[in-house]
This record gives structure tokens, C-alpha cells and sequence, in this order.
């Protein structure tokens, strides 16, 4: 299966049923949270390193990032300024990127809801950046206890983000639509009127 057809094959499902499919690992930790519900984050990592409080690389990189890209920016701390705003979002959508994910902080929350672009954040915060160090582009990044790599795919929803490596990504999609399944099943049994305790075989 080409790349592109497993993203949009992972993406119909939970980034949970994924995450307990491939046996509880991959996902970025809770406090990088989406900005609001009602999307979801499917596509394939464009790796950003910078210093606290720089943004050149992240600014470069919506415009070189291949579209259908997750821009994925780890800030190298925890820095007290934006990463990403309004007119970031608005860039990375009409350049046709699928999202952000960052551990640093966005701002401008009103605007990025309305544009639409899914965007995973630490937090939101009022201060700028500076635009002057280069940053790095394309190497293995550390986001919320998961490495990230270059071509790396990301699926997200409501609960968080999941990171696939690309070569597992075809065993992650098996074991994933095994596990939706087994979850199917297990709310048909309760829909029916099984004891939760019985459905998931406690005593």
C-alpha cells in the first residue's frame, strides 16, 4: 500500500484504537493538546528544531514542506513565546500542510480555530518570537516522550496525537483494524445488555 493510502486508511480510525493496537505505544503525551475538536490530523512529519523563542526554521519550512506535511517543531525547551500563529495557520493551509504539532506555545487561538488547520499545542501564550537562528530541518525530533522522524506518519483526534514509525505503518494499520473490531464487539455485547464487567472478562 502506498504511503498516502495508509494515511488516509489510519485516519478512519481512533488514534486510541491505534495507540492499543500497536501494543500501548507511540502516543505524545497529554499536555500537547489539540486547540479544539471536530477535525482530525492525518499525515506525514516534517521534522522542525529550534531555539526558545526562534521561529525562522518554522517560517521556512511551511513554505518547503511538502503538502499533506505535519509540520512537527520541537522548541529544544520550555520556551515562553509562540511558535505558530494565525498567520502561520493561514500559510499551511492554503500551502495544503495537514497540521501542527509542537511542544512550545501558539497564539492568536480565535484564528486558528477558524482557519481549521488541526494544531497540537502546549499551550497558548501572548509573546512573539525572534527570527534569526536557522534552526534545523529534517533530523529526529523528541515531542512529548516520542521521537519523531522524518516521515514519520501522525494521527490525531480529540484525545491526542499517535506517532507511526513509516516501515511499521502496515503492521500498525493491521493490528489497528483488528483492535477496532474487538471494540465494535465489545459495544454490540454492551448495547445488548452484557455486564460491562462480563464484556471485558473481569470478575
Amino acid at each position: 500500500m502506498e504511503i498516502q493510502e495508509l494515511v488516509r486508511a489510519l485516519s478512519a480510525l481512533p488514534a486510541a484504537t491505534l495507540y492499543e493496537g500497536m501494543g500501548k505505544v507511540g502516543a505524545i503525551h497529554h499536555k500537547i493538546r489539540p486547540l479544539s475538536t471536530g477535525f482530525r490530523l492525518a499525515g506525514i512529519a516534517y521534522t522542525i528544531r529550534i531555539l526558545p523563542g526562534e521561529t525562522l526554521a518554522v517560517l521556512r519550512a511551511i513554505e518547503e514542506a511538502p503538502v499533506g506535511s505535519v509540520l512537527v517543531i520541537d522548541t529544544s525547551g520550555d520556551g515562553e513565546s509562540a511558535v505558530w500563529g494565525g498567520t502561520s495557520s493561514l500559510a499551511a493551509k492554503v500551502r495544503g500542510l495537514a497540521g501542527c504539532v509542537t511542544n512550545g506555545l501558539v497564539r492568536d487561538l480565535d484564528d486558528l480555530i477558524g482557519i481549521g488547520v488541526p494544531i497540537y499545542a502546549a499551550g497558548v501564550t501572548v509573546t512573539g518570537t525572534l527570527k534569526e537562528h536557522p534552526g534545523w530541518v529534517g533530523i529526529p525530533v523528541s515531542i512529548g516522550g516520542q521521537v519523531v522522524r522524518p516521515g514519520d506518519l501522525l494521527i490525531g483526534d480529540a484525545d491526542g496525537v499517535v506517532v507511526i514509525a513509516q516501515d511499521l505503518a502496515q503492521d500498525a494499520l493491521a493490528a489497528a483494524l483488528k483492535q477496532r473490531t474487538k471494540e465494535e464487539s465489545r459495544d454490540a455485547r454492551i448495547k445488548a445488555g452484557e455486564p460491562l464487567t462480563r464484556v471485558l472478562g473481569l470478575r
